[in-house]
């Protein structure tokens, strides 16, 4: 029983341990209801496909989400809306308790966060609201047989709107006691520089835990990704410096078996330095422009990027009435000593002439044009032996500027300019952050 010697040996090392119950885990479901339609063929997929929950959604295609729909394996996710999958899901929770002495149960909401059929969602929350105080039931009793305390944790999307849309409702779920930790997430590898910290505290109190998943790549949109261990330190800066009680990572844990060193050092470093602001300062950090990424079905995505050069519709969005573009990026804590460089990377077809004579301006301040910095070398130490775009594809003309410190301030810096009326997007925006003693050792912090 490996979860048993495992939270056994944690327990020896004097750590807490938890265990990670998946309430809708889809992975290996593709295919037009078939038991294995050979779509995906990897280990891993066949190990969970043949799992007790793809053998539950063969044999009960009445309890799927939306049977009608098999476009991708969410499409198989089960509908709590049934009182047979409640039932079922209740047990495995049971059996845990009874089988583990663990200090912690994390209900992951995120794998694949579909839980009702499409339009349920409404009803849903007092049904889940129903399903977790049974589970809470189940981790009392636990409590009394194990003899101490067990903290129940849930992974949730990242904004408060979007898990009442999916039908979570996690405040009351705070108010019932009946979380002691929530995790905002992004479903992928998605950094998120923008979670709503603040927001949260307001709706779960102060005794809750908030906790930030920090991700190695960023989407600026739907497909636009770039990758760099530099945006999850920024990340982790970024949450810690709103409040977050501390920093999750999410499938970090695989580095420890890959056999390399270098992947091994990575997580080292890791865990070394994510959990503190003091130890983050030390290190090269990327801040971009993100998108949350997690959206009920209907939601709008929230994504600012990319942006048009010419604003065809003046007047119609507050955000930018005129021609002019603005853009937050959130910097965690700024260091006085620091040096920081703003890139600004456009489509391919902009013509960077009528860009040359442009004012870029952080907090109503002008910036000096500047010389790209040396992203290379963060690139590499990244991800050793892999050639990793800087930016994602669509992003291939980048300006570069430089700020005066005394003008950035800590977590959110407004950056504006007024582009030309011409063809183009802004495809992609991040501050590069290089401590002052990373320069003495060409960024090898």
């Amino acid at each position: 029983d490996q979860f048993k010697v495992w939270v056994a040996r944690a327990r020896h090392h004097g750590i807490e341990a938890f265990l990670s119950m998946r309430m809708n885990d889809c992975h290996g479901l593709e295919g037009h209801g078939d038991f294995w339609n050979g779509h995906r063929k990897k280990a891993a997929d066949q190990h969970h496909f043949r799992g007790h929950q793809a053998l539950f959604w063969k044999e009960n295609p009445q309890f799927r989400r939306a049977p009608y729909r098999y476009e991708r394996s969410f499409e198989g996710a089960l509908d709590y809306g049934h009182p047979e999958v409640r039932q079922r899901q209740i047990a495995l929770i049971a059996e845990l308790f009874e089988r583990y002495d663990m200090d912690g149960l994390e209900l992951d909401w995120m794998r694949w966060m579909f839980m009702f059929a499409p339009g349920g969602e409404e009803k849903g929350l007092a049904i889940l609201n129903d399903f977790i105080a049974e589970a809470g039931e189940l981790k009392c009793a636990a409590e009394k047989r194990w003899g101490h305390a067990i903290q129940l944790r849930h992974r949730i999307p990242a904004e408060p709107q979007t898990c009442l849309a999916l039908g979570y409702d996690v405040p009351t779920w705070a108010e019932r006691g009946l979380a002691d930790q929530i995790i905002l997430s992004s479903f992928g590898s998605a950094a998120n520089f923008d979670y709503p910290i603040r927001h949260w505290r307001c709706l779960v109190g102060k005794d809750v835990k908030i906790l930030a998943l920090v991700e190695p790549a960023v989407m600026a949109s739907p497909g636009a990704t770039a990758n760099s261990y530099h945006f999850l330190f920024a990340a982790a800066a970024s949450a810690l410096q709103r409040g977050a009680d501390g920093i999750y990572l999410f499938n970090e844990c695989y580095r420890e078996s890959s056999g390399a060193d270098s992947e091994r050092d990575l997580l080292a470093r890791m865990l070394d330095h994510i959990g503190s602001l003091d130890s983050l300062d030390h290190l090269v950090r990327r801040h971009a422009v993100s998108f949350p990424q997690v959206r009920a079905p209907g939601e709008p995505q929230r994504v600012v990027l990319p942006v048009l050069l010419h604003n065809r519709d003046i007047g119609c969005d507050p955000g930018r009435w005129a021609e002019n573009i603005s853009l937050r990026i959130a910097l965690g804590r700024v260091q006085p000593d620091a040096d920081y460089v703003l890139a600004l990377v456009f489509s391919g077809e902009t013509d960077m002439n009528q860009l040359q004579e442009m004012t870029v301006r952080v907090n109503t301040v002008p910036m000096e044009r500047c010389a790209e910095p040396a992203y290379a070398d963060c690139m590499k130490e990244a991800f050793p032996g892999k050639d990793i775009a800087r930016y994602p594809a669509r992003a291939v003309r980048p300006l570069y500027f430089k700020p005066p410190t005394q003008a950035l301030q800590h977590d959110n810096n407004i950056v504006e300019f007024e582009p030309p009326p011409i063809a183009g997007t802004l495809e992609w925006a991040e501050f590069l952050v290089r401590p002052p003693e990373s320069k003495k050792n060409n960024s090898r912090t």
